[in-house]
């Protein structure tokens, strides 16, 4: 599911912006989730902690600075977010370190330039190295999978070890294992571990290559070893 942020001063332009957004999804069969902000002020506080969204639709008539400095300060916690600035006319689009590239809509907003700049902000997505969208503190966060180390199965909830830490989210094991990609494999029914991550694999445990043990269903031994097998 992408991820869209739209950050718009005029209710009218941000309920026109949702509508074209869901309509480009739909053509191209896409998931995606809209959110909005009034001010940039309120973004940026909300994915201080833990950065999402996939695209950001920035009215530029929000910055009290350089809009460049802006980018950059969003780009500090979000590197792979897409962002296209909906202003008047057309600015740089590359800005240099810090800010990357950057996509202009230009205002009357025309529903065909905004699905181009899209398209090209979903290809630009695919070339980035493979994220989940996962649900943490209330918000869908973006975490790049080669950061997941396992995932475990904690009463209702499941705690998400990671290369930097750990994350506690409310969801089933089943629901995780569905969002995770081929790279992931259920080795017990409390546990489902990345292949990338696999350092040694018994019959009862696969030890991870940063040193930590999980445990290994019985039966599940087989399965796991063609994984990681057809992984390479």
């Amino acid at each position: 599911m992408l991820s869209v942020i739209i950050c718009a001063k005029e209710p009218a332009q941000t309920t026109l912006l949702a509508k074209l957004i869901q309509l480009w999804a739909d053509q191209r069969a896409l998931s995606v989730q809209v959110l909005s902000y009034p001010n940039v002020e309120n973004f940026l506080s909300s994915c201080a902690e833990h950065p999402f969204g996939d695209i950001l639709l920035l009215d530029i008539r929000l910055a009290r600075t350089n809009n460049i400095e802006l980018v950059r300060k969003i780009r500090e916690n979000n590197r792979q977010v897409q962002i296209i600035l909906c202003a008047d006319r057309p600015g740089p689009t590359d800005a240099g370190d810090g800010v990357g590239a950057l996509y202009y809509l230009i205002r009357p907003i025309q529903d065909i330039k905004l699905f181009q700049l899209l398209d090209r902000a979903a290809l630009n997505l695919h070339r980035t190295p493979k994220a989940v969208l996962l649900p943490l503190n209330g918000r869908p966060v973006r975490i790049p999978t080669a950061d997941i180390l396992y995932a475990e199965a904690c009463s209702h909830n499941v705690r998400l070890h990671l290369s930097h830490g750990e994350e506690s989210m409310r969801m089933r094991m089943s629901d995780l294992e569905e969002l995770l990609d081929g790279g992931f494999y259920r080795c017990h029914r409390s546990y489902i571990v990345s292949l990338e991550h696999i350092g040694q694999l018994s019959r009862t445990a696969v030890l991870l290559d940063n040193g930590q043990q999980i445990p290994l269903a019985r039966g599940a031994y087989d399965g796991l070893k063609q994984a990681i097998t057809q992984a390479q």
